[in-house]
């Protein structure tokens, strides 16, 4: 189920939020971009389109081409 979480990247204060799955969450929680990431609210609804588009800006991020998961941060 997925749920929303809100994060800050290391480089900039503002929060953001989105929707992501726990693994999603396990992993975004791993880059060396991210200061601090929290659940916020859980059983969210989202789209498979919405959780792939994350897993690709995931995947990306851990290459260290962070702008595709700025470009889905809700702010």
């Amino acid at each position: 189920m997925p749920f929303k979480i809100q994060y800050t990247f290391k480089d900039d204060p503002k929060i953001n939020i989105c929707t992501v799955s726990y693994q999603q969450y396990r992993n975004f929680c791993e880059l060396p971009i991210i200061q601090e990431c929290t659940i916020v609210k859980k059983n969210q609804k989202s789209t498979k389109k919405n959780l792939d588009q994350i897993e690709r800006a995931l995947e990306l991020a851990f290459k260290n081409q962070t702008s595709h998961i700025r470009n889905l941060s809700e702010n």
